[in-house]
């Protein structure tokens, strides 16, 4: 009770008043160094600062810290009402820090970040949705109190999820304010700049914006992120951010921001990141590729001597990356400077006056407040320096000559050719006259950059182009837009699709048009009414076949076998797939049974059907001792030591693909098939093998903040638990673990709490076998 009581005294004393809190013990399983020449200690413990967020160093030299007291805040949590800002510091000179004073605790909430104008040293601060100024012009280490500016930039908006609003403060050569916000689960909103600049949108993802330093000027940057929570500016005017989240499409992404880039991302076409009109890295052209795959749930990113220093929340870790100019843009690897085993969950960087790096550390796995944090002073850390291209060298990413080759190929170059080709493209014959399909979906985004209500009827012409890349940018734009004079065009291919792709972008094009909502849940339910059409044509009901989730609801085996008598060999093994989980099981076991005993069939398709009888499971003996059901190494180790490489690559991809649906398709899915609770699995192969088992071993050692689950008790008191997935007006949608929706409104709602766990128990994948382990990982891990 001790350090509570002082904590106590502080808050009851002026706010220039110190206190000196005694050092807790330090933690176990501490970070450590795995670059060479790396030193790490331990800076600042829990006495003195607890879920520390972002951190800076003023021009006085000050170590600022943000302490969050607001961040998911337990009912029994005994802090202050509002996060605070403190100076933490060192007074005896041992290099351990001893003492903090309070600098700033004006009612802030959900605070993200904190920066230092390189000019001026005026401090700014981050919260959900607001830009703070403070000074201390008496540099005294207290923000003077008639000097504070409110509302530098504000965010207007019903969405109040913490971290996912404004955050990554930085500054440009010229000292304008760079940040990032999130992408508010989608909700309406206005932001707000200096001299009143106001600009409002929804469900479009993340921005990255630009604004003078009082806030003035105000303008979005670039577009297409799922959360830019960190931000930072390198000498020439190079801006690179962190895109905090990879739903379903890891990994998380390190950008570099070029002006006027699209990095793909939209929230209202679904969290999963897998719609069409969804690019991760680059897919459609005119959007921008990441510079590098992080660790999971990246904060921060600092820049120093040619390289980004990245924060990996999730994966515990410190990442670096040295950058080599190309020309056109950046090419970087990825090293690993600091790592840890346990409790470390690095956040924020800020460099200290001695050439060492400070990083504030959240310790704990919660997004709830749990009494822990730390700062971490490293040495060692600094790249050999190698200087940034000259500012000259951004040049040909603000100006395009479009007589040139490159800016055609390059696609850091594609934002300025957009730009440059502009009124030029507003002729639909000259579109159509390009022979070169890749252009002629660049003179489309130009003509959609000029003409957005597409006055033109360029979109229309695009619908019929001979390329499906060009016709589903029109898709796109269309339903963008909501552009329904080209309602009748858009209805006929869904009523012809060229492609599931297309069909799926279409159906989507006319929801949009008619003002429904288009995430995940919501277009599989439009597929779905699709397939209920009395008339709906051959085309239609393969390519909704394609497309559709949980298909056994919608699609009788009679449908079945019409689709498995005209499909090749994979439609007729997922034809078999949706057999396993129908409802009508009768009719399933005949089909199964007929499919078995026709001797054309193909063999690789009896495996699936002898599966639907339930005579498919391969019985094979454990190896030996298993590991601790906890043991995530030794597992690894196991699970290796009982791999078959040698095997049939294909059984085994079979097996896998199997032992999916047998273990895991109730609660999550994988290339269309389970169920939309847990994560789709889909993409999980780029995370790597030891990922893979990590999860499958401790599935609630990393949850992603999409898949927090929440416990919430009504005004009835009905009890419910799910995965919160988007907010409108007071109306909070969730998703429970079998996939099935619900919602809730904001005045039924007595509780709401964060459940620090994940939904899916550890131990499951005891009830597996070791072959069925070995082959599941196989076919997740997309071994060929």
């Amino acid at each position: 009770m001790i350090v509570r009581a002082i904590f106590c005294f502080l808050l009851a004393v002026p706010a220039a008043a110190q206190d000196v809190i005694p050092r807790a013990v330090p933690m176990e399983r501490q970070p450590f160094p795995v670059a060479e020449g790396i030193g790490i200690t331990r800076f600042a413990d829990s006495s003195l600062i607890k879920h520390p967020t972002g951190i800076a160093v003023t021009k006085s030299g000050k170590l600022l810290a943000i302490q969050s007291n607001t961040h998911f805040r337990p009912d029994d949590y005994e802090g202050a009402e509002t996060d605070q800002i403190f100076w933490i510091r060192d007074t005896d000179g041992d290099g351990v820090a001893d003492t903090r004073s309070l600098f700033f605790d004006g009612n802030l909430v959900a605070t993200m970040d904190i920066a230092v104008h390189p000019e001026s040293g005026a401090i700014y601060v981050a919260t959900r949705n607001e830009i703070i100024r403070l000074w201390d012009d008496n540099r005294d280490g207290v923000a003077d109190e008639d000097r504070t500016e409110r509302r530098i930039v504000f965010l207007e908006t019903e969405g109040n999820y913490p971290h996912n609003g404004i955050s990554g403060l930085a500054f440009d050569d010229l000292g304008n304010l760079i940040f990032g916000v999130g992408e508010n689960l989608g909700a309406a909103y206005t932001i707000i700049g200096g001299r009143k600049t106001k600009i409002s949108d929804e469900g479009e993802g993340g921005n990255i914006w630009w604004a003078e330093a009082d806030g003035g000027s105000l303008r979005r940057f670039a577009t297409g992120f799922w959360n830019p929570f960190g931000v930072c500016h390198a000498p020439g005017g190079f801006i690179f951010a962190t895109d905090n989240d990879p739903s379903s499409r890891p990994p998380s992404r390190l950008h570099f921001v070029v002006y006027g880039g699209d990095y793909g991302y939209q929230y209202r076409y679904g969290r999963s990141g897998h719609h069409p009109f969804i690019a991760w890295d680059g897919e459609l052209p005119g959007t921008m590729p990441m510079l590098h795959g992080t660790g999971e749930a990246p904060c921060d990113v600092f820049y120093a001597n040619g390289a980004l220093y990245v924060a990996a929340w999730a994966d515990r870790r410190i990442e670096r990356y040295r950058l080599q100019w190309n020309g056109c843009g950046f090419s970087t690897e990825q090293e690993i400077l600091v790592r840890s085993e346990g409790d470390f969950r690095p956040v924020a960087f800020a460099a200290a006056d001695d050439g060492s790096l400070y990083c504030s550390d959240w310790v704990k796995s919660d997004y709830q407040l749990h009494g822990e944090g730390a700062i971490w002073k490293i040495t060692g850390w600094a790249a050999t320096h190698s200087p940034m291209p000259e500012a000259e060298a951004r040049i040909p990413l603000m100006k395009a000559d479009s007589s040139q080759e490159v800016y055609w190929e390059n696609p850091w170059l594609a934002p300025a050719l957009i730009r440059a080709l502009g009124e030029a493209d507003r002729d639909a014959a000259a579109i159509e006259a390009e022979p070169d399909p890749h252009r002629r979906t660049l003179r489309l985004l130009a003509a959609r950059k000029e003409d957005p209500e597409d006055l033109e009827g360029i979109a229309g012409v695009a619908l019929k182009d001979r390329d499906p890349t060009v016709q589903l940018l029109g898709l796109k734009w269309i339903s963008d837009l909501k552009l329904s004079d080209h309602r009748d065009a858009v209805e006929a291919m869904a009523a012809d699709p060229p492609s599931p792709k297309l069909f799926l972008a279409a159906i989507t094009a006319l929801a949009r048009i008619d003002g429904k909502p288009v995430g995940d849940k919501e277009v599989q339910k439009l597929v779905a009414e699709q397939l209920r059409q009395a008339d709906a044509g051959p085309a239609v009901r393969a390519a909704a076949f394609e497309v559709l989730a949980e298909r056994e609801k919608y699609l009788s085996p009679g449908d079945l076998r019409e689709l498995y008598k005209t499909g090749d060999e994979e439609l007729q093994i997922k034809v078999m797939l949706t057999l396993l989980s129908h409802p009508e099981r009768e009719a399933s076991l005949a089909f199964a049974n007929e499919v078995l005993e026709n001797s054309e069939s193909p063999e690789r398709v009896k495996r699936y059907a002898r599966e639907v009888i339930g005579s498919g499971a391969m019985v094979v003996e454990n190896s030996g001792d298993r590991p601790a059901v906890d043991d995530v190494t030794g597992w690894i180790e196991y699970i290796g030591a009982i791999a078959e490489p040698d095997g049939d690559v294909v059984a085994r991809q079979d097996h896998g693909r199997l032992v999916f649906h047998r273990h895991c398709a109730s609660c999550h899915q994988s290339g269309g098939f389970g169920k939309q609770g847990g994560p789709d699995l889909s993409t999980i192969y780029e995370r790597g093998r030891a990922h893979i088992v990590s999860s499958i071993v401790d599935p609630g050692s990393e949850v992603a903040p999409q898949f927090e689950p929440w416990k919430i008790v009504l005004t009835d008191g009905t009890e419910k638990v799910g995965f919160l997935h988007g907010q409108k007006g007071k109306t909070s949608f969730f998703t429970d673990i079998s996939g099935n929706e619900f919602q809730a409104n904001y005045d039924e709602i007595v509780d709401r709490s964060r459940i620090p766990v994940s939904l899916m128990p550890p131990g499951l994948f005891l009830q597996m076998s070791d072959g069925e382990i070995s082959d599941l990982l196989f076919w997740l891990s997309g071994s060929e």
